[in-house]
């Protein structure tokens, strides 16, 4: 059973073409992957191409190669799409070790 969230829901498709990283955060088993997965329904219903989303799940052993941040920053970086919104979904983030900004020296 899919408990529907329309008020998380709302907040995110209201915040939908905002440049801002929108945080989804809970206790254990509350619905938030769920909510991705229903967000994510409703982008490919209104016009966002599946291309236009990155979804990785940090819990599923086929991304486990990607809990080195160096390794997830190659991998989006090489799915983002130039000239389109793109819709970046990270699921259980904790795992990925020494998740910080690095700031590029200039040269």
């Amino acid at each position: 059973m899919r408990i529907e969230r329309p008020g998380y829901l709302d907040f995110l498709i209201r915040s939908k073409d905002r440049q801002i990283i929108k945080a989804v955060s809970g206790i254990r088993r509350s619905g938030k992957s769920t909510l991705f997965e229903i967000y994510r329904d409703w982008l490919c219903g209104n016009g966002v191409a599946a291309e236009q989303i990155i979804s990785i799940d940090f819990e599923d052993i086929d991304n486990a190669h990607l809990t080195d941040y160096r390794k997830l920053y190659d991998h989006i970086k090489l799915r983002l799409l130039p000239d389109r919104m793109n819709y970046i979904f990270l699921d259980e983030i904790q795992h990925v070790e020494q998740l910080f900004f690095v700031k590029q020296k200039s040269q």
